[in-house]
C-alpha cells in the first residue's frame, strides 16, 4: 500500500498547528514524566523541549540544548516554531513539515480509535553547534490534547552522528497493537505499510543493543556488561538471525525503524 505525502511550506504548518485557547499555568507538569523517562529510551546523546501550539513557541527546553545546535537556550526560549524549522536541511524542512502534519492527524484518529501503543519516528538532517548537518531521530513521546486538538507538543530529539546508517526513512510509525509499521522514504516520497512480527529480544539483548546505539563495540560492551567478549559477539549474531540483518548497522537501523529499544 502507497500514500504519498505532499511537502507543506512554514504558512500551511503554521495554519495547521496554531491554536486559540488557552493553556492552564502548571501545563508543563502534565510532561514531568515523559522528560524523566527520556533517558530510558535514549540511544544516545539527546535534548528536549516543550512547544505550546496556543503561543507558536518554544516554553520549556532542556538544559543541555546549547551543545546540539547554533544557538543558546535563551535564543531557544519563546523562539518561534520557525525558528526550529529553519534547523533543518534546507531540501528537508517542507518534507519534515508534512511529516508532523501528517503524524498528528494519524494520532488524533488514533486516539479516537483507543490506540494509544503508537509510536512515530521522524529522521531529518538537523544543524549541530558547528554548523554542519547531521541525522537526527525526533520523538514526540507525549501530547497534551484537549477537546481532540494537540495544544502542546513533548519533543525529544537524539544526535545520530555517532552512527553510520543509509536508508533511514523520512518517518516510521509503530503500531504496538497490530504488529504493523508504516515508514515514509526520503527517496521516493512515498509511504508504505508494512506488517511486522516483533522479534522476541531477551533482557541482556536488550542491554547490548541499548549499548550499540550509544556507539560501543563489543569489548566495550563486554566491560560494561562484565561479560565476556565472545558472549557479546553470541548475542549480537543471534540479533541479526531474529531480525533477518547481515550487519551491525542494518541492524541498529532495524531496531530504530521498528521502535525494538521502547519495548
Amino acid at each position: 500500500m502507497k500514500k504519498k505525502i505532499n511537502p507543506i511550506d512554514i504558512e500551511q504548518f503554521y495554519d495547521y498547528f496554531a491554536k486559540d485557547s488557552e493553556l492552564p499555568e502548571n501545563y508543563y507538569d502534565f510532561f514531568t514524566n515523559s522528560i524523566k523517562n527520556a533517558k530510558r529510551f535514549s540511544i544516545g546523546p539527546y535534548f528536549w523541549f516543550i512547544a505550546s501550539h496556543t503561543k507558536m513557541r518554544m516554553e520549556k527546553v532542556s538544559k543541555n540544548i546549547e551543545q546540539f545546535t547554533p544557538f543558546s537556550r535563551k535564543e531557544w526560549l519563546n523562539s518561534g516554531l520557525d525558528f526550529y524549522i529553519n534547523l533543518f536541511h534546507p531540501d528537508d524542512r517542507q518534507h519534515i513539515m508534512a511529516a508532523f502534519v501528517f503524524a498528528a492527524d494519524l494520532i488524533l484518529q488514533y486516539r479516537r480509535a483507543g490506540k494509544t501503543e503508537v509510536r512515530f519516528n521522524y529522521y531529518s538532517r538537523m544543524i549541530n553547534r558547528n554548523g554542519e548537518y547531521r541525522w537526527v531521530l525526533i520523538q514526540s513521546p507525549l501530547q497534551y490534547i484537549i477537546n481532540n486538538e494537540i495544544k502542546a507538543n513533548f519533543v525529544v530529539i537524539y544526535d545520530l552522528s555517532h552512527l553510520i546508517i543509509q536508508n533511514l526513512p523520512l518517518l516510521s510509525i509503530i503500531d504496538f497493537t497490530d504488529n504493523e509499521v508504516q515508514y515514509f522514504k526520503h527517496i521516493d516520497q512515498y509511504m508504505y505499510r508494512i506488517d511486522v512480527k516483533k522479534p522476541k529480544i531477551t533482557k541482556r539483548e536488550k542491554e547490548i543493543l541499548q549499548l550499540m546505539v550509544q556507539g560501543y563495540n563489543s569489548p566495550e560492551i563486554a566491560k560494561k556488561l562484565f561479560i565476556s567478549y565472545h558472549t557479546v559477539e553470541n548475542h549480537k549474531r543471534n540479533l541479526r538471525k531474529k531480525t533477518h540483518t547481515k550487519t551491525s548497522a542494518e541492524l541498529i537501523a532495524y531496531i530504530m525503524n521498528h521502535g525494538l529499544l521502547m519495548l
